[in-house]
């Protein structure tokens, strides 16, 4: 619930039961998602998800069991209460979030009769619906929405769903985000040779996505950015003689990763902190996981060009070999991008 809140106190009058009410308050409805079922249905497409928005009919007076207060309130003399229930959609909240690089918030105004009252934003979940009042001045009958996230603003009639995109039009074009991966280990090319062996290096790569919002910023017009992620993970290295009857093993502890598409270097690389082990201290070696944005055009090439540097300490030795404190591996991989 919101809760009652002043917001723009120009106008001050009493409800039926005494209270106090003034333009620009704000009146918890009764259930969360009051107006869904019979209110009139619009959405604006956000980089965090698309906010689904159900409009009632603006109304003078708000009967008891209206209210999460469970008390009547009449709008004062020339005042309208424009009812409002809004949600983000579960099927696109957070989808791209991965690539977003922002605490960028939006920014929420409704306006009627030329007046703009802002209004706190819904809460930032895929779950739940918000239903409430907003007492404006003028009959609401020309209530819209205006939404502003980092520097473009979208606006929608609630009384008949027409929306302004601007330079948030592509969003509108996104479809959910599948996480269907592909193996890109069989690109990889490590330094070193036979007998030596890699036998749990594995390399994954998403399909790519258009995104005109990514790394904290809009794309300039007329562009998108490209965005995708790569997973890779390096646990052991088994360095084997030419006898085959001695070697040593070494465990990855760190990597260095650089990217590119054709001569285009990422705009930004983001590791993922929260899947990311590198070093595991439980199974040793090194999970990483970079989610990587490009400015892209048209003829942007369809490979990615990863360079990796990885440190690996020593483990343990068999057959009277001895080995080194630690080695250095590095991978080259051409990764065919979908």
């Amino acid at each position: 619930m919101l809760g009652l809140l002043a917001i723009l106190p120009t106008l001050a009058a009493c409800g039926s039961d005494g209270s106090e009410v003034k333009v620009g308050d704000i009146v918890d409805a009764r259930t969360d998602d009051q107006f869904v079922s019979d209110g009139k249905a619009s959405s604006i497409a956000l980089p965090i998800g698309r906010l689904e928005v159900s409009a009632g009919r603006p109304t003078t007076k708000l009967a008891a069991n209206d209210t999460a207060q469970l008390e009547a309130v009449d709008a004062p003399d020339g005042s309208t209460f424009v009812p409002i229930t809004w949600q983000y959609d579960a099927g696109t909240f957070g989808d791209y979030d991965d690539y977003l690089e922002s605490d960028a918030t939006p920014v929420v105004d409704l306006v009627a009769d030329k007046v703009t009252y802002r209004i706190p934003a819904p809460e930032p979940s895929g779950t739940g619906a918000d239903s409430f009042y907003v007492l404006v001045e003028g009959d609401g009958k020309d209530a819209s929405l205006e939404v502003d996230f980092d520097g473009v603003s979208q606006s929608v009639d609630l009384a008949t769903g027409d929306r302004d995109e601007g330079a948030a039009a592509g969003l509108y074009d996104l479809k959910p985000r599948r996480e269907r991966t592909a193996s890109c280990t069989a690109d990889s090319e490590f330094d070193i040779e036979p007998p030596s062996r890699l036998s749990d290096y594995a390399c994954s790569v998403t399909r790519t996505a258009r995104l005109p919002y990514a790394g904290g910023q809009w794309a300039e017009d007329g562009e998108t950015w490209l965005a995708v992620t790569v997973r890779t993970t390096l646990r052991r290295y088994d360095q084997i003689n030419t006898d085959r009857r001695s070697g040593a093993v070494y465990l990855a502890g760190s990597v260095e990763s650089t990217f590119r598409i054709g001569k285009t270097k990422p705009t930004a690389v983001l590791e993922d902190k929260s899947l990311t082990t590198c070093p595991d201290e439980v199974r040793g070696g090194c999970v990483v996981v970079y989610h990587l944005i490009f400015k892209a055009g048209e003829d942007t090439p369809s490979r990615l060009r990863m360079d990796q540097t990885y440190v690996l300490a020593l483990s343990g030795v068999w057959g009277g070999s001895e080995g080194k404190d630690s080695v250095k591996l590095t991978n080259e991989a051409s990764i065919k991008l979908r």
